[in-house]
């Protein structure tokens, strides 16, 4: 199971933990059991009581539109952009369907085939009580896909506050943003009475499109957020159970480095949970289901004046997951057994506003279907702590026939510029032969698919001193192939947000991805300085890439090329991979009141059975902060410096990106023990760049040319207040 890792330290904004902890399996008022932790690292939500406890902290602003931005203060992680809502997390070199990414243990598993509901954006910051990224090799119980590392959000819950009396907190909060005229507004409010709790929560954010350092507007960003929820909560000395429901409804908001924006994302999300004490034994159990309905359009938020091009994709996604784990405390250690899985299907189909008669069926009926059981024990011998886990694990999938109108024409062969030879092109076939013969292979094909994977992480922390710890880190890890890249019949670019300009096509017959990893720490703190660098290794096998498409392929190309002018379409194709890198946190206390502290990553991305680099690598970046802080204001001066990056991947014609660096500063005063005031300035020298993770350019007649490398924000002044009561 995932241990409940508590941070060694309570810090305002966000805190960067690397130091060991305790590890509890703790239930209502049961004192825990504790050992020490594998490493993790927690991000802090803010309040307005808390205090900054010799630790670095990071900049987590919950007035920001996505979560994901978080991540920009983890070693090793970062984040791909595709619009202002759309955060992909990137986990030394790895993201997507990669990194496990769950919302109180729950996956989110969004509707969107090319990732605009991205499981960070079914959250909102201010109910959000923490973020857990697992440094090294993610433990087993941390997820189904954790390939890529893991990532845990722990939202606020309704709390008891053991009274016969009623009781009631909360916060209230407002932001803005001048750069794009962002505004959030949030509130949550918490109910006790005796052993029941309530809580509430509403958060509207609506944001204008950005302008770049050098004032060129980067269209379209805009975007518009509105979330709501509760959640109750009964709880004893032994049991608790709790009910939450979510709702999050997203309009009008621009993705520029994908083909089309989003109309509309909503989605509503139940979750049933509970903890209990069964003898000498700690259970926890949760159900979920998120029912999601998504929209998005080439043509309401971009410039597109040919009305027989305009495209609407209407996608539906249903998925019910569920986890029960039993641990108890050994004399050989704490073992933990668990089962957990989700049942999700997905629908997908794209039609024209303005011709009745065109349609496709891109994904019907899509059913995956993932469930595991594992174990994991873990121990301490003297100065080490082991953690050993084990998962099996099956994926089953498969898919209704699909359909396209366009198959059902005869239409004329339209060249879209593929050199078919001498004499060639007049023996072309037509559209619809090439829609119907796509259509026709993929409907006759066995769809059925199932995948049976074991998943093996063995971490081991020794102190080798008082001040120094050696982390040590094994893993065997698997994922199967998601729907996108088993079932993408006909060229396009649904391709969970890939957004590297090209057309793909998916293999039903994919293998699974194997990665073979190894994870070496040291940490080493004292009162005044701590520093914790960590390199890595993997090898994956059949690591599943988009390759060049080969002459079975001749009907999907032909068409990609006649639909999209793609020339280089690519096929969802098992190849070999390995990454390997470095990245490291540090703090250093000055004094009681100034603190110096950073983080820098590094990772290498390469094919092993080329010689190619893997496609949307973040380069050599790192931050270095100078931090005052005393009884009532906190202060953050940040230099952020993002390297050049040439390592780009030839197979995806990515475009290499130039270094650059920036300032921000923020600052937070505490007003009372009720006020607190955040505001400061991000990108300070008003710097024009282009982030590497930011995509591309897709949308016409803006400053940007199209598949030129999008800017980034540039000078913009933020301001927070919240509230307590």
């Amino acid at each position: 199971m995932r241990f409940s890792l508590k941070p060694s330290a309570i810090a305002v904004n966000a805190v960067l933990l690397s130091a060991m902890g305790c590890s509890t399996l703790a239930l209502a008022d049961e004192a825990p059991v504790a050992i020490d932790d594998i490493e993790v690292i927690t991000i802090s939500n803010q309040r307005h009581n808390a205090l900054v406890d010799n630790q670095s902290y990071a900049q987590g602003k919950t007035t920001e539109a996505d979560l994901s931005n978080w991540l920009l203060s983890v070693p090793g992680a970062n984040v791909n952009s595709n619009g202002p809502v759309t955060g992909i997390a990137q986990y030394r070199g790895l993201f997507g369907d990669r990194v496990a990414t769950t919302l109180d243990g729950h996956p989110m598993i969004g509707a969107g085939p090319n990732a605009m509901d991205t499981p960070l954006s079914y959250s909102t910051p201010l109910i959000v009580d923490s973020m857990t990224v697992y440094r090294g090799i993610a433990p087993v119980s941390a997820g189904m896909n954790t390939l890529g590392g893991a990532i845990d959000v722990q939202m606020r819950k309704a709390e008891k506050m053991n009274s016969d009396n009623v009781q009631a907190s909360g916060d209230v909060q407002a932001g803005y943003r001048s750069n794009n005229s962002a505004a959030t507004m949030s509130g949550v409010a918490n109910i006790a009475k005796g052993d029941v709790a309530v809580l509430v929560y509403g958060n509207s954010q609506a944001g204008d499109s950005m302008e770049s350092g050098d004032g060129t507007l980067i269209e379209p960003t805009d975007f518009d957020k509105v979330q709501a929820g509760f959640d109750i909560r009964h709880a004893t000395d032994a049991n608790t159970v709790g009910l939450s429901y979510h709702y999050t409804d997203t309009t009008d908001s621009g993705t520029p480095a994908l083909p089309m924006d989003i109309e509309y994302i909503e989605s509503h999300r139940f979750n049933l949970d509970g903890e209990f004490v069964v003898s000498d034994w700690q259970g926890e159990w949760s159900l979920g289901y998120l029912d999601a309905d998504h929209g998005m359009t080439n043509f309401l938020m971009r410039a597109n004046s040919n009305p027989m091009k305009h495209r609407r994709n209407t996608a539906l996604a249903d998925t019910t997951d569920f986890k029960f784990v039993m641990s108890k405390r050994f004399s050989f250690g704490e073992l933990s057994f668990g089962t957990d899985g989700y049942f999700a299907t997905h629908d997908s189909v794209i039609t024209n506003p303005n011709n009745p008669m065109f349609e496709v069926v891109n994904f019907n009926n899509v059913k995956d279907e993932r469930v595991a059981i594992f174990t994991e024990w873990q121990n301490k011998f003297e100065q080490t702590t082991v953690q050993l886990g084990v998962r099996v694990k099956q994926a089953k999938a498969n898919a209704d026939e699909v359909s396209s109108s366009m198959a059902m024409m005869s239409m004329p062969n339209m060249g879209g510029g593929m050199d078919m030879g001498s004499g060639m092109d007049d023996e072309m076939p037509s559209m619809g032969e090439l829609a119907r013969d796509l259509q026709d292979d993929f409907n006759k094909a066995d769809r059925k698919v199932s995948d049976t994977n074991v998943d093996i992480a063995l971490s081991t922390q020794t102190q080798l001193s008082e001040p120094l710890s050696l982390y040590v880190g094994l893993g065997i890890k698997n994922r199967a192939p998601s729907y996108q890249e088993r079932y993408l019949w006909t060229p396009m670019e649904a391709t969970g947000g890939l957004a590297d300009g090209h057309t793909y096509i998916g293999d039903i017959n994919l293998k699974s991805e194997t990665a073979y990893q190894a994870d070496l720490g040291l940490t080493y703190q004292s009162s005044e300085f701590m520093i914790a660098p960590h390199v890595f290794y993997q090898n994956i096998d059949n690591y599943i890439q988009g390759t060049p498409m080969e002459m079975e392929d001749m009907s999907a190309k032909m068409m990609a090329s006649m639909m999209a002018n793609d020339d280089n379409p690519l096929k969802f194709s098992n190849v070999d991979a390995r990454l390997y890198g470095a990245d490291v946190n540090w703090y250093y206390n000055i004094s009681d009141n100034f603190q110096l502290s950073g983080i820098a990553s590094y990772v290498k991305g390469e094919r092993r059975d080329i010689n190619d680099n893997l496609y949307r690598i973040a380069p050599l970046n790192g931050q270095f902060s100078v931090s005052y802080h005393n009884d009532s204001v906190i202060s953050n001066l940040t230099l952020v410096a993002v390297s050049s990056q040439d390592n780009v991947s030839v197979t995806n014609t990515e475009k290499p990106t130039s270094g650059y660096g920036l300032v921000n500063f923020d600052v937070e005063y505490f007003v009372n023990s009720a006020l607190t005031l955040r505001g400061g300035v991000d990108n300070l020298l008003d710097r024009e760049y282009q982030n590497h993770l930011g995509g591309y350019n897709r949308v016409k007649e803006v400053g940007t040319p199209v598949m030129n490398r999008l800017p980034s924000e540039g000078l913009s002044a933020w301001v927070e207040a919240t509230y307590s009561f």
